[in-house]
């Protein structure tokens, strides 16, 4: 039977747009894609819109969510002038290492993530065999569920999407291939987080930095994936909490479930200590669910691999043996005596009760091992026990033999170099994998030998010594090996058996490498909780429509927190739907803009895993979205510059928003000029605003949008403080109520040491532009076309048209509505006044 439990492949397939005709091209140069996976048995497939103008925004999502160690696609259609594949071919080749960050330790596996399969179709024969195939594959009541579906039958997307991802895995006229169930995938399941949004919020390490991280030792705090998975102690704990990272949940329940199991660990902080310390620190390193693939492989019976099975096969029972004999029990021993209180349901249920139904059926496991397994040998030697069979006792005594004979040759060295040099005890006796050898730990002995024991054989000088054997030794070694061989023959089969049998105990020991991962994830959140320097909260979290919202007290970017030779000022936040959720922050750059809004976006991720947050207290409405636009750059390898890769993902943004999204921008339009820039900021904000009405929060150094408190009553402002003083500018790091009135933009230049008379020129300049009146101007000919006295005039369109959008915010609403009644006359004059502009009669 094929063993698809720990297959995690994804195939793609894109098809071209059918049905009726939309004149937007946006809509025209879609593709439709199906996206399949399976991952323990579950064959899940989905079907969407994706468009590569906007970098297949829901593919990326996809991806980052389900982490494979593979992408095989196809393109349903082709011809001369498609851009679609080759878009998708690069875009896919760029991500691959961001999508498979640690779930594949193989680099060659992540070196060829992407397999694009360009002469294939889907056969009309293959569409109508279809659902032939799946009945062959699934449990007939899970058949049944899917027979009448129209999608996967006939000549759709989806039915072409499984026939290539089945055909792709050579699974198509295999019989012994056995799926639990056929499911559909839905894009809103867990939260929708994309790559831009992920690294806004600095959910993964930065590429390059993830190794850095546990081998370092001083960058565990890049990321949220490294501050929460520090503290697990197994390779699959980690596993699962990267899963809970890239699958933030959306279903209140759920999450609850969660959070009360972390809660009982934070509120048992001995009996969590002790759990770990005593209990999950034995399994340390110990990778449950790789041992479970491996006894699921030998239990597979591929001859091919025998001489592999030989070689390991008792290294793997020797494991399980240790695994089901000491470390399961002794765990479970642990949470059954420092647990005296009634655990949370996700405990119980997840975590006891499998546990000690794996623990009761592996004490079985205990007597194959003690059985086959030579246990005083072990772990140095994995061998059979010589009483297993009468052939290898023989052997085994013939072995003893020579092993004395090694001895007493060793002495023997011992006592002739005693004799010559009066040095007793220097001979020392090693081994490699292939003979033995004396060694002299002293390279300068190698002239003595040659002089008083011509008879030795030298082999080798190194640092630590000189090596050299004789003949006595080469035969002992040589007959040692032979002996081995034949005892090795003799115990192939033996192993082949044993581990027959063992393999038996595959889905119950992956029923404890799941309910171990478990209760190594809750106990790992509760410690980052706990021990915490400044105090997590468990956030209150609500599942409404209306009225819902962020509200946060003392909040703290959890990994800004923990840099050395940082205090972290903490800052509320207090956005509520309809009344206060679109929020401009302004201050000058370094003042903690960035840091005040991703760790909003950090919080929210961390509080839908079940975590608990770096908050006094904390109130989230579940979010369904964090969509972001943040940073600048060219990505000049398509040929994109810095504005219209802004652009593209403003679009998805404003495409794929609802209200219950989560939306943080971090600039918009800088890369532009003001006014293009402004408009499109603005723009954007107001569609925000009336269109959407998600929570959004908008740090800019457009103080121009903070006039949109005064037009839109769900627009709050706030700004970051700083203290300017002759000596500089003192950054204070504190989030307050209304518009930043400086941008502080030279003081920053001075702390960056930008030479003297550019500042006082920028000062200069600046100030020129803030009191500039209009003047238009003719130049003489001949005249210098510059001179110090004149260099505000280069900027006399912008400056005057800037002064008079200034000038034109500042204006009363009630002056500009045509209903306060005031004659036509009367209220243009009263405009023209307040706006300084002079009337000519």
């Amino acid at each position: 039977m094929t063993d698809l439990s720990t297959h995690s492949t994804v195939a793609l397939v894109l098809s071209k747009p059918t049905g009726a005709h939309n004149a937007d091209p946006f809509y025209s140069q879609r593709v439709q894609v199906t996206l399949c996976v399976l991952q323990a048995k579950v064959l899940t497939y989905y079907s969407y819109w994706d468009h590569p103008r906007q970098d297949f925004l829901h593919t990326d999502a996809l991806l980052l969510r389900l982490a494979p160690v593979s992408v095989i696609h196809v393109a349903d259609f082709m011809s001369k002038n498609n851009t679609v594949v080759p878009k998708l071919l690069h875009w896919l080749e760029s991500r691959q290492t961001e999508y498979s960050l640690v779930t594949t330790d193989d680099e060659a596996d992540a070196e060829n993530i992407v397999q694009y399969h360009s002469s294939w179709s889907a056969s009309a024969a293959a569409l109508e065999r279809l659902p032939s195939v799946l009945k062959d594959m699934l449990p007939e009541e899970q058949y049944l569920q899917v027979a009448g579906d129209t999608e996967v039958s006939g000549n759709s997307a989806v039915s072409k999407g499984l026939v290539f991802f089945l055909q792709a895995h050579g699974w198509w006229d295999e019989t012994n291939v056995e799926l639990e169930a056929l499911q559909v995938g839905v894009l809103e399941s867990h939260l929708y987080l994309d790559r831009t949004a992920a690294q806004a919020i600095h959910l993964w390490p930065p590429v390059g930095e993830g190794a850095a991280a546990h081998t370092g030792g001083l960058t565990h705090n890049n990321s949220i994936a490294n501050l929460l998975s520090q503290p697990c102690l197994t390779p699959m704990a980690k596993r699962l909490l990267e899963m809970w990272l890239r699958q933030p949940l959306v279903h209140l329940g759920a999450l609850a479930a969660r959070q009360d199991a972390v809660e009982y660990w934070v509120h048992h902080s001995v009996a969590l200590e002790a759990v770990r310390s005593e209990g999950l620190r034995l399994l340390k390193g110990q990778d449950l669910g790789k041992l479970a693939a491996a006894l699921a492989e030998y239990g597979q019976g591929n001859e091919e691999n025998a001489s592999f099975r030989t070689k390991d096969a008792l290294k793997t029972l020797y494991e399980l043996y240790m695994i089901s004999a000491q470390k399961l029990p002794l765990l479970l021993e642990q949470l059954m005596n420092e647990c005296p209180d009634t655990m949370p349901p996700l405990l119980e249920d997840k975590v006891v009760t499998p546990l000690k139904e794996a623990v009761s059926a592996l004490s079985k496991s205990v007597e194959l091992a003690t059985a086959v397994l030579d246990l005083d040998a072990a772990p140095r030697e994995f061998l059979v026990q010589a009483t297993y069979q009468p052939e290898l006792e023989d052997i085994a005594r013939e072995l003893k033999n020579v092993q004395n004979d090694l001895q007493a040759c060793h002495d023997d060295m011992n006592d002739r170099w005693a004799s010559i040099t009066g040095n007793t005890g220097a001979v020392r006796l090693e081994s490699d994998s292939e003979s033995w050898q004396f060694r002299l730990p002293n390279t300068n002995d190698s002239k003595i030998l040659q002089q008083q024991l011509p008879q030795v054989q030298i082999h080798r000088l190194l640092k630590n010594g000189v090596y050299f054997s004789t003949k006595r030794l080469r035969e002992l070694a040589i007959q040692q090996q032979d002996l081995l061989a034949e005892y090795n023959r003799h115990q192939t089969q033996i192993a082949a058996d044993a581990l027959q049998v063992a393999a038996t105990y595959q889905q119950v020991l992956q029923q404890a490498s799941d309910a171990t991962a478990l209760l190594d994830v809750l106990c790992a959140l509760a410690n980052v909780a706990a021990y915490s320097p400044h105090g997590y909260c468990r956030p209150q979290l609500t599942n409404l429509e209306e009225g819902g919202g962020i509200e946060l007290k003392a909040a703290r970017h959890p990994c800004v927190e923990l840099q050395e030779n940082v205090e972290f000022i903490p800052n509320d936040v207090n956005l509520v739907l309809d009344k206060s959720n679109f929020l401009i922050v302004t201050g000058p750059n370094m003042g903690g803009k960035s840091t005040y809004i991703r760790a909003l976006g950090a919080i929210v991720t961390m509080a839908q895993i079940g975590s608990f947050v770096p908050c006094s207290s904390a109130k989230i409405n579940i979010c369904h979205h964090i969509l972001a636009r943040v940073g600048a750059g060219d990505l000049q390898e398509r040929g994109i510059s810095t504005f219209m890769a802004e652009m593209l993902e403003a679009a998805s943004i404003l495409r794929i928003a609802s209200k219950r999204s989560l939306i943080i921008i971090d600039e918009l339009g800088r890369g532009t000029s003001t006014f293009d820039g402004y408009g499109l900021a603005r723009a954007i904000s107001e569609f925000l605003i009336d269109k959407i009405g998600c929570i959004t929060v908008f740090a800019t150094h457009f103080h121009e949008l903070t006039a949109l408190e005064e037009s839109h009553a769900v627009v709050q402002n706030c700004h970051v403080t700083a203290h300017k003083a002759r000596q500089g500018l003192t950054f204070l790091y504190q989030v307050k109520p209304g518009p930043c009135l400086e941008s502080f933009g030279i003081q920053v230049a001075e702390m960056a040491n930008v030479p003297a008379l550019v500042i006082e020129d920028a000062k200069r300049k600046a100030e020129e532009l803030e009191n500039f009146e209009y003047r238009p101007r003719k130049r003489n000919k001949g005249e210098i076309l510059h001179t110090p006295e004149d260099s505000a005039v280069g900027g006399e369109d912008c400056s005057a048209a800037m002064a008079f959008l200034n000038s034109f915010r500042r204006l009363s609403p009630a002056l500009l509505s045509l209903e306060n009644g005031m004659p036509s006359q009367q209220r243009y004059d009263a405009i023209i006044a307040q706006l300084g502009i002079e009337q000519v009669s």
